[in-house]
Parts: structure tokens; C-alpha cells; sequence
């Protein structure tokens, strides 16, 4: 199956993505036996046709709870749920939280969304299906940082690069000398706290200075993950990341901030992104 028919597909499926679509339906878009479709979906994607399918419909639902729909329960049956209470399993199982929790979180960025399979999305799946990120055991460690809510805005967006910016800077006014590190959290309310954004360096002895917040990290396994292409193929390289990577290696997130590695404007270095895992469940699985 070249691309240029999975082109297609994701084509058929975004314009009728709230219709009662049969994999008969898909089949006979691809010109593929059911199994060879399938298998090439789930080689090239990630996943299965028809997970991505509903996690796609959530993800436009989620959308256009953010932009103000009204009715839950008209959302559930466009993407073929038959219930409100169905609706709601599957939403909180993909976002970890229920439909009025996302409309009331107000929140754009989100990593288990599933991206439109266009050309630049297939291409950075691609390219992380060829690459596995580097794991590492980091011990224990104390930070000093200044923190910062940034709303509903990931990196890349114009809010968050003018926050990391301020932070950056009275940091480097307070520690002229030491390296700086980019964590982003999310606060235990996944409902009403915003995301933050904090720019830390290592602790030194005793208690952090006035206006600091003293970072206590602890001991666990990270996963490095690096952006193959650019910096508007982020949500897809989360998705990778969180709903694929993750959810298939056989790992779980760990509740401590992930950390953003931000390439210098003055370097060609890619953006790398440090995810925070462990073995086992986090008894209280926060999102970050």
C-alpha cells in the first residue's frame, strides 16, 4: 500500500469522520484485502485502524468542546457511541478525564490527541518508528527554579515562548554561570490549575533563595525522545510519545515534570523532550 493511498484514506476518514463508518467502508477506499489494510495501518501509524478511528473522533470531539459545543451527548452520538455514559468511558479513558472536565479545563494543548494523517505526520511517524529514544536511570536531585502558568499553551506557542523567555532571563541574572533546565507540570487538579512552565538550575546548599522554589525530583527512569521534523509536527511527535511509545514499550508515566530541551535560535540542534517513566502505574496518574 504506498502513501499516497494511506493519503487518501486519512482523506475519506476526516470527511466523513462522524458517520457510521464500516471497515468495509475503509477497505474498499484502499483496494486492500481487510488484513493487508490493517496490518499497513497499524506499520505505519502506530496503531490499529480502528483505535486510531475513535481516538480520532474523540479528538475532533474534544475540539469542539474547547470551542464551546454545548450538547455531550449529541458529541456521543456523532462519533457513534450510543450512549452519553459510553461517550464518557472512552473519552476518560484517552484523556484522563470526562467531557465537561476537558470543556472546563479550557486547555488546546493535550498529548493524547490523534493527529490528521497528512504528509508531514506519516513522515515523523516514520521517522520515530526508525529510532527509539534513549533511556537513562537519573537519581534524586534537587532543583532551584522559578515557576509560571502558561494556560492552554505547549511549546511552540507564542504565550509559552514569551514565558520561557522572562524566566530564562531572571534566572540567568540570579545564576549567571549555571545551566538552565526547562521543566513543564501539571498541577494535581488536572481540572482547574493551568500547566507550568519552570526554568530551574541545580540547588546549591541550604535553603533556596527568596523568590526560588526549591524542585525536589525523584529517583526514576527517563525516556529522551528528539523531534525529527520541525517544530509544527509537535503534536504529532507527542502523540508518538505518550499514545504509542508509552502505551506499547511496556512502560507508564511517572508523576515528576517532563523536561524540554530548546535548541538554541543560534544552532540547528532538534528539540529533545524528557519523559519521566517507570514499570509500573503510577498509583496517581497526573498527565505530566
Amino acid at each position: 500500500m504506498s502513501r499516497d493511498r494511506l493519503l487518501r484514506l486519512s482523506d475519506y476518514l476526516e470527511r466523513y469522520l462522524f458517520e457510521p463508518l464500516e471497515i468495509g467502508d475503509l477497505v474498499a477506499q484502499s483496494a486492500l484485502s481487510t488484513r493487508s489494510l490493517q496490518r499497513y495501518f497499524n506499520t505505519q501509524v502506530g496503531e490499529g485502524l480502528v483505535c486510531y478511528l475513535r481516538g480520532r473522533r474523540l479528538s475532533r470531539a474534544a475540539e469542539l468542546l474547547l470551542s464551546g459545543h454545548p450538547d455531550i451527548l449529541s458529541l456521543a452520538l456523532d462519533c457513534q457511541f450510543g450512549s452519553h455514559e459510553a461517550f464518557t468511558r472512552a473519552f476518560s479513558r484517552q484523556f484522563f478525564m470526562t467531557p465537561s472536565e476537558f470543556r472546563q479545563s479550557g486547555t488546546a494543548f493535550h498529548c493524547y490527541r490523534r493527529p490528521v494523517l497528512n504528509e508531514g505526520a506519516l513522515t515523523e511517524l516514520a521517522a520515530h518508528a526508525q529510532a527509539e529514544p534513549q533511556l537513562h536511570w537519573q537519581p534524586a536531585q534537587t532543583l532551584w527554579g522559578l515557576q509560571s502558568p502558561i494556560g492552554d499553551g505547549g511549546p511552540g506557542s507564542p504565550e509559552f515562548a514569551g514565558t520561557l523567555t522572562r524566566l530564562m532571563d531572571q534566572l540567568a541574572y540570579l545564576f549567571p554561570r549555571q545551566p538552565q533546565r526547562v521543566l513543564m507540570s501539571k498541577e494535581p487538579s488536572l481540572v482547574t490549575k493551568p500547566l507550568m512552565l519552570t526554568v530551574a538550575t541545580t540547588a546549591g546548599p541550604g535553603a533556596a533563595p527568596l523568590g526560588l522554589a526549591a524542585l525536589p525530583l525523584p529517583a526514576n527512569w527517563q525516556a529522551t525522545f528528539t523531534l525529527r521534523g520541525s517544530v509544527q509536527q509537535l503534536p504529532v511527535f507527542l502523540y508518538h510519545c505518550y499514545a504509542q511509545w508509552l502505551f506499547h514499550r511496556g512502560w507508564h508515566h511517572a508523576d515528576a515534570p517532563i523536561e524540554l530541551h530548546i535548541p538554541s535560535p543560534h544552532c540547528n540542534d532538534p528539540f529533545r523532550f524528557t519523559l519521566p517513566v517507570r514499570s509500573t502505574p503510577s498509583p496517581e496518574y497526573r498527565l505530566w
